[in-house]
């Protein structure tokens, strides 16, 4: 029995994270597994179609209404939180009768009422989520507004499987309440190039790069990836560093930028396409102050880059405790000089984490292994429902 399944996602294409990016990833290796897989999404761009079939991926947008967003008066937050919750109840509910799943992207209030709607019609729910730590998606939960500890409630009441991508993410939902039984370890996946960059090892690094957004939520610790590249790039003229990605951070790290000598070789294009950049690249930095599992760290090393990110347990993991690329402590600008002096300065060492980084990412994290894995979660979720239980113990 090949599943069929309906994708909820708070905020999709034309709004575009590393979460959305892994559930289109996600959703269109299911299809070529031969599952039939549709994406229900709030229509939050009136200039996006309320429908369209990519790579066999049917995307379906609804109206939706915020009421927060346009009336900014007392109150109208415990008037709004009902609301939501009605309205993606009400536009789940009737796409449900041909899921044999309802698989969620980001524990949030929207995704609370897509999970109420689906344990009301006996759909076994599960939830991936996407980050670990304090800013956990059940911690976010909570700390928003005097109601987020009942939504919170709400939202573990009514999901039955919850999906980690790392231990440490596992560990984030043990600590928001969530049994360990009800949660599943399945990695991001990420689509393997059939063939890797034509550039010959060793080369020189002379070109950086950070792939992700510039915003408050994200948690990057780009103005410590700056001063480093500025040091280094007072010793080697020929470094550049391109900083890729938009946010509400843009503007202020532009201004930082400009304000350092090298600021010249600091590329900041704004929202880009990856693959451009991850071509242009000879070495990807992450400077995470928490993470979930970077798609674009599991990205560049897919195309074979040599690696440098802090030293948080999700970075840890993918990079293999440091075998497979370098890690330097959380917002240790000399830490981070340092790595980025080895990477130009030592081509065997950047060979060697290139090539470490790559064998990682075919063993562990490619999308068609990934998606084996969510195969094998909804057969058993189906399974289960069919003995007459949607939650795990």
């Amino acid at each position: 029995m090949k599943p069929s399944v309906l994708m909820f996602c708070p905020q999709f294409r034309p709004l575009v994270g590393g979460a959305e990016r892994q559930a289109e990833k996600l959703a269109t290796a299911l299809v070529e597994a031969g599952c039939h897989v549709a994406i229900l999404t709030p229509r939050l761009d009136p200039n996006s179609p309320a429908m369209e079939e990519p790579n066999g991926v049917t995307i379906e947008r609804f109206p939706f209404t915020d009421l927060s967003r346009h009336y900014h008066v007392p109150g109208v937050a415990l008037l709004n939180i009902p609301y939501i919750l009605w309205q993606i109840a009400q536009a789940i509910r009737p796409r449900l009768k041909d899921a044999h799943v309802l698989h969620c992207h980001i524990a949030e209030l929207q995704t609370a009422g897509a999970a109420l709607a689906g344990c009301m019609a006996g759909v076994p729910v599960l939830c991936k989520v996407a980050t670990a730590g304090e800013r956990s998606d059940l911690g976010k939960i909570e700390n928003t507004g005097s109601s987020g500890w009942l939504v919170a409630w709400l939202t573990r009441a009514v999901i039955g499987t919850w999906v980690a991508t790392t231990a440490a993410v596992v560990d984030a939902l043990v600590q928001a309440g969530v049994k360990p039984g009800r949660i599943a370890q399945i990695p991001n996946g990420v689509e393997l190039p059939t063939e890797l960059s034509t550039r010959s090892f060793p080369y020189r690094v002379s070109h950086f790069l950070y792939l992700g957004r510039l915003s408050e939520n994200s948690e990057r610790d780009i103005p410590t990836l700056v001063r480093a590249f500025d040091r280094v790039a007072t010793k080697h003229a020929d470094v550049e560093l391109a900083i890729v990605g938009d946010g509400d951070l843009f503007e202020k790290t532009r201004r930082l930028a400009e304000s350092f000598a090298a600021r010249n070789r600091i590329h900041m294009p704004g929202f880009d396409q990856p693959e451009k950049w991850l071509a242009w690249a000879d070495c990807f930095v992450l400077p995470s102050r928490r993470e979930g599992l970077s798609n674009a760290l599991l990205e560049a090393m897919a195309v074979g880059l040599p690696c440098i990110a802090n030293d948080i347990p999700p970075n840890r993991e993918v990079l293999d405790d440091g075998e497979a690329g370098l890690l330097v402590p959380v917002e240790n600008c000399n830490a981070l000089e340092a790595a980025m002096r080895d990477m130009v300065e030592d081509n065997g060492k950047a060979r060697n984490f290139a090539l470490r980084a790559r064998e990682r990412v075919e063993q562990c994290y490619s999308i068609n292994s990934t998606a084996a894995q969510y195969v094998n979660l909804y057969k058993s979720l189906v399974a289960r429902r069919e003995k007459g239980f949607l939650f795990s113990k």
